[in-house]
């Protein structure tokens, strides 16, 4: 029988951070508070991050990465179906987005306090709308979508990642970030941004899908 994984002290510091910024605000969370959670010295904190921001920034890097390998770009533009892909690929988003819930409710704030971090966030920003972008000229050359124009494409990509990445930092501000918010971002993209311009053959898509 394979033995479990250890998990190095590294590793704990991240999940506690990660842990103790989802249940509280994560500008009042300190290193100190990390290091008591985790069970460790403070001293031993320092040992493998510099400070609270280091530990955020490698944070947003582990969920970035994560969502790399979900390839949904990729898969949607080589499915049959990618109407399914996107759908799925919400609900992935959505169980990442819950995980690390506190980078997206606390996102503009992070940023303006670390320029390191909002420079990353900002190289991912352009790529994943670039991305949106490319799958929508898909969607269109496939007649999936339909009533869009083509010079608006880079504007409703940039709404749409608009959309999925700051909806929590608006449903922070009336209460908690939930998981029926994550929730509710997949169904305004669906029936505002991407219901309206379904062609027939998209909304057969969805129909065969069983999502309708």
């Amino acid at each position: 029988m394979k033995k479990p994984k250890k998990i190095t002290t590294k590793e704990r510091i991240k999940n506690t951070a990660i842990e103790l910024f989802n249940l509280h605000d994560s500008l009042s969370i300190t290193t100190n508070h990390i290091a008591k959670a985790a069970g460790i010295s403070a001293g031993n904190l320092y040992y493998h991050y510099r400070n609270k921001e280091e530990i955020i920034r490698e944070i947003y890097a582990e969920m970035s990465e994560r969502i790399e390998s979900l390839k949904s770009f990729e898969k949607m533009l080589s499915s049959p179906n990618p109407l399914n892909v996107l759908d799925e690929s919400f609900d992935h988003y959505g169980d990442l987005f819950w995980e690390y819930r506190f980078l997206m409710r606390d996102a503009p704030v992070l940023m303006a306090l670390d320029g390191e971090l909002k420079r990353a966030f900002v190289i991912n920003q352009e790529k994943r709308i670039n991305q949106i972008a490319g799958v929508i000229r898909y969607l269109l050359s496939e007649e999936i979508l339909e009533h869009i124009d083509k010079e608006e494409i880079p504007l409703r990509a940039k709404l749409y990642w608009f959309v999925t990445a700051y909806w929590q930092v608006f449903a922070s501000i009336e209460g908690e970030v939930s998981r029926e918010s994550i929730r509710e971002t997949k169904e305004a993209m669906f029936k505002i941004h991407i219901a309206p311009f379904l062609s027939e053959r998209g909304w057969g898509m969805i129909e065969v899908a069983g999502k309708k």
